[in-house]
């Protein structure tokens, strides 16, 4: 116990920061748990028979007024509280009379109202032994307490603070309630929202998915597995495989899976699964895992199959492209190589061979291309070698050294290729040894140089140090529209040259006067139209007696027609192995159901069952006539492709009437009425095979989907021509066209309806047909009212 006026230690003697922040869980904003703190500080006052107790906690700057017995006194500064010294120590302090105490004799509740003049505290600390206040007692009169009171004074204080705890734990017992509750509101949400995107990321799925139970009934399955047996995915369910594959042998199959999923639990893989489902007969990859339902315990059979028709399909075009392929290499005039990212030669074909001085390919294989570079670009090539990113097809110049010594002027071009699964480069290479020379003997006779470049088509310039022309042939006028002399004497940048031109030309020729050695350089400039938007510039110093560079000879070749004919034949190795795809795909088709219906007319031949076989050859003939319409559909398509557009007069009368004889053999044509208005006042010149290919395959398609539930099903033509061209509009009533489907209608093989069995060609062929004529198409369609096709055609 103490009644000293011992000074007040500095803060960092007992850690004032971590004994604020130990307060702070204790501070109670609000009144909740008031009472049970007034009734502490009532029993205080009672014990200790003084006039005013009170719970007091230490803030950083002022004292805190949790509790008292009587109303609390205002508020005060920290510095002038009797509980700053009982937080001092762990024992009560007492003061038994303020006014002669050397500390609170001055204090403005000694000298003022209430005029205290007795005070005794009990430290509140926590379980970590920090001091958060005081329970204290106070009274206007002098006095001491006993030993048993000051006794009663610490066990309340320590009540205050198990009080605290209390509050602090429900406190917390109630935020982490409130947490627990969102956490349970936020993962229950997730798991319906879970379930929901699991269901439509299986439908996404393009591969079969399926659940059964134990007994080989379907659970659950995907969009996939419901388009293999042609149902919905919901009509499935509760069914076994019984109810749709009718081969017997190939359910046995299924079921035995099945069956050895359950009694073995363990994993069942079926390499290749034949399922045939009416005429079509797939290939599968099945397999079938065991699952255990954390419901009902019981055994699942989830099953994932990987359909293996196509792949087998596009095996044999992969195949077969590759044996193209590999004969155009063997055959190419040009040095074909393939190196690995590391330059190691992987093949070369005959030409690269013979290039190299090689007598077959085993002298090459396994050499570094870096053995066959000449020494002046060992640090070029080295430095593109690996570098899959930039090797974007451009034309470069280097030397090469064959194995016998040879050295060789070329022209390279590299792309990114894959070799046998791995990462490598395709190099073509072109001996140009003789082009250099012939170069070279060209500059040895200014006066021949003249006459020659004069009529050049490459750009020829001969250029100083300094960049300023000397000469320049007349190509550049054709470009530029400006005279010869404009550009005498003038550096690129004072003729007008844009900043990269300009600093592309300083490059070259610095690059050439530093190594007194033939540079080059290849340009784009997409900014340009027509020639020299791709163009490739070969460098070549000249000498004076003293074999200082006095001026830099330039060679630009255009090269863009090179370049699109190269960006071209890529797009259309392209777009043909799509179409061989698409069209291979769509030729199988018919001809797997003849297949499979002449298997179905011999089994009833042999079983002398005749009925069905009139249904099977009438389907024979329409799975024959859409094999006709295909083929006659892509033999349109090529010839569009090969054929050069010709120029004739039109007789819109013909070709109205050669097209309505020639899709009179359809089976609705009958039934149409035709409405055909024709203003031909103004000839019209165009190629009028391409223009009858174009209205026979709209006029078809109105035919084939015609509404027959119409009564007057129809079909209008309206031909108009004007000075500058024609219009078209083909107008019918039929079953029109779902919205969501016109932007795809002239895609190659798609169709927007299943109601008739067409290829899915025609109106792709008359795109295309149309690009060739420089013609535009305009669709409109309204589902079960009707389509209208508008055409316009150029004059040719």
């Amino acid at each position: 116990m103490s009644n000293d006026s011992t000074p007040m230690p500095h803060p960092s003697e007992y850690d004032e920061a971590a004994r604020l922040n130990a307060l702070q869980k204790y501070l109670i904003e609000n009144n909740e748990g008031q009472e049970k703190f007034k009734d502490l500080t009532y029993i205080a006052a009672s014990v200790c028979n003084t006039e005013h107790a009170f719970i007091t906690l230490l803030n950083k700057d002022n004292l805190v007024f949790l509790s008292s017995f009587k109303p609390p006194l205002a508020e005060i500064t920290r510095d002038l509280s009797f509980c700053e010294i009982t937080i001092q120590s762990d024992t009560v302090h007492e003061v038994q009379d303020a006014r002669v105490h050397e500390r609170f004799s001055n204090n403005p509740y000694v000298i003022g109202e209430p005029y205290l003049r007795y005070y005794c505290g009990a430290p509140l600390i926590d379980e970590n032994g920090y001091k958060l206040g005081a329970l204290c007692v106070l009274d206007t009169n002098p006095r001491t307490l006993t030993e048993n009171q000051k006794k009663s004074l610490v066990l309340l204080a320590k009540q205050v603070m198990n009080d605290f705890r209390i509050n602090s734990r429900e406190k917390e017992l109630e935020q982490k309630h409130a947490e627990l509750e969102e956490i349970i509101r936020q993962r229950t949400a997730s798991l319906i929202d879970t379930n929901h995107w699991l269901s439509r990321i299986i439908d996404l799925v393009p591969h079969p998915i399926f659940l059964k139970d134990h007994n080989g009934k379907y659970l659950l399955a995907n969009i996939a597995q419901g388009e293999l047996f042609g149902k919905k995915p919901e009509e499935l369910l509760g069914k076994t495989d019984i109810d749709f594959v009718y081969n017997s042998d190939e359910y046995v199959v299924i079921k035995q899976s099945d069956d050895k999923v359950v009694s073995t639990r363990k994993t069942v893989v079926l390499p290749e699964q034949i399922v045939t489902l009416g005429d079509i007969k797939y290939y599968l990859y099945t397999s079938k895992v065991p699952l255990i339902s954390p419901v009902d315990g019981e055994l699942r059979i989830l099953g994932v199959s990987i359909n293996l028709t196509e792949v087998r399909a596009l095996q044999l075009e992969y195949d077969q492209s590759m044996e193209a392929y590999q004969k155009l290499v063997e055959i190419s005039p040009d040095a074909i190589y393939i190196q690995s990212m590391e330059g190691e030669i992987l093949f070369a074909n005959p030409s690269g061979i013979k290039l190299l001085g090689a007598t077959d390919l085993n002298e090459l294989v396994g050499l570094s291309v870096m053995n066959f570079i000449h020494p002046d670009y060992l640090n070029v090539v080295e430095n593109r070698i690996g570098d899959a990113e930039n090797l974007s097809g451009n034309i470069s110049e280097q030397k090469a050294v064959t194995l016998k010594g040879e050295i060789l002027d070329i022209e390279v071009v590299s792309v990114a290729f894959s070799y046998n699964g791995k990462a490598a480069e395709q190099v073509i290479v072109r001996n140009v040894t003789d082009k250099i020379k012939a170069r070279h003997a060209l500059y040895q006779s200014r006066e021949e140089f003249r006459t020659l470049t004069d009529n050049s088509t490459d750009i020829i310039t001969r250029i100083t140090t300094d960049l300023h022309f000397i000469y320049i042939n007349k190509a550049i006028t054709k470009l530029t529209g400006k005279p010869l002399d404009f550009y005498s004497g003038k550096s690129p940048k004072e003729a007008g040259f844009d900043e990269d031109l300009c600093k592309g030309i300083e490059y070259m020729v610095q690059k050439t006067v530093a190594t007194h050695k033939l540079s080059s350089l290849y340009f784009e400039n997409p900014k340009l139209k027509g020639a020299f938007r791709y163009a490739h510039a070969i460098c070549v110093p000249e000498f004076d007696e003293h074999n200082a560079v006095t001026s830099v000879l330039c060679t630009v070749q255009d090269v863009t027609e090179l370049k699109e004919n190269e960006q071209m034949l890529i797009q259309t190795s392209k777009d043909l192995d799509r179409f061989v795809y698409s069209a291979s795909h769509e030729l199988r088709a018919p001809l797997k159901s003849i297949l499979g219906l002449t298997h179905l007319v011999l089994h009833d031949v042999q079983t002398d069952n005749y009925q069905d076989i009139p249904e099977y050859i009438s389907r024979i003939e329409r799975s024959v006539h859409r094999l006709d319409e295909t083929v006659k559909d892509i033999i349109e398509y090529s010839r569009n492709n090969r054929l050069e557009v010709k120029r004739e007069l039109i007789s819109f009368e013909k070709i109205v009437t050669d097209v309505k004889e020639n899709l009179s053999s359809l089976a609705n044509y009958s039934r149409i009425a035709f409405s055909i208005k024709i203003d031909t006042g103004l000839p019209f010149y165009s190629d009028s095979r391409r223009i009858k290919i174009i209205m026979n395959n709209i006029v078809s398609n109105s035919i084939k989907y015609a509404d027959l539930t119409k009564s007057n099903p129809q079909v209008e033509l309206i031909i108009q021509t004007v000075e500058t061209g024609c219009s078209i509009v083909i107008r019918d009533n039929g079953i029109g066209i779902d919205a969501a489907y016109i932007d795809h209608i002239y895609d190659m093989f798609y169709r927007a309806t299943s109601s008739n069995e067409g290829d899915g060609l025609g109106l792709y062929i008359v795109k295309e047909t149309l690009t060739k004529l420089e013609g535009a198409i305009y669709t409109a369609s309204i589902l079960k009212e009707g389509t209208e096709f508008k055409i316009q055609l150029p004059n040719l």
